[in-house]
């Protein structure tokens, strides 16, 4: 019993290493919030490219609309925060945060880094399959 309860714990946490999400920093958009539109705030300057376009098609496929945040007074009522660093390619790093524009309180966050295992299915999904791990993982009651 003992060793099919240590299995269990030491699969799940390597699970958890491989999947390139950081387990200590995530906290999932309760599904009551119902979030069917986002205004998106991005900071591009060391992210990839199309990092915001593979955003826009993984918040899609969760059926929720986006649009880029030109500026602070346009009325969004959940905006998302995403901070990406990479390479032209993919994602090294990266978090992303949902916030509720009139309180300013965080309703969701996801953290992510590219390494172990991750490493290789990055390579194989490209941009678009990380993009859609972090917003999966952040709207994964959806």
């Amino acid at each position: 019993m003992k060793k099919l309860l240590l299995s269990s714990l030491a699969l799940s946490v390597l699970a958890g290493c491989s999947s390139g999400v950081d387990e200590d920093n995530l906290k999932s958009v309760e599904r009551a919030l119902n979030i069917r539109h986002l205004c998106i705030k991005a900071s591009t300057r060391s992210a990839p490219d199309n990092f915001v376009e593979a955003l826009k098609t993984s918040l899609a496929n969760k059926r929720i609309s986006s649009e880029a945040m030109k500026n602070e007074g346009k009325d969004c009522e959940y905006i998302l925060i995403a901070n990406a660093k990479g390479n032209r390619q993919l994602i090294a790093r990266a978090k992303f945060s949902v916030i509720n524009a009139k309180t300013k309180s965080e309703v969701g966050v996801v953290g992510y880094k590219r390494r172990g295992d991750e490493k290789e299915r990055a390579k194989q999904t490209g941009l678009q399959g990380q993009t859609d791990l972090m917003v999966n993982q952040l709207f994964k009651n959806y």
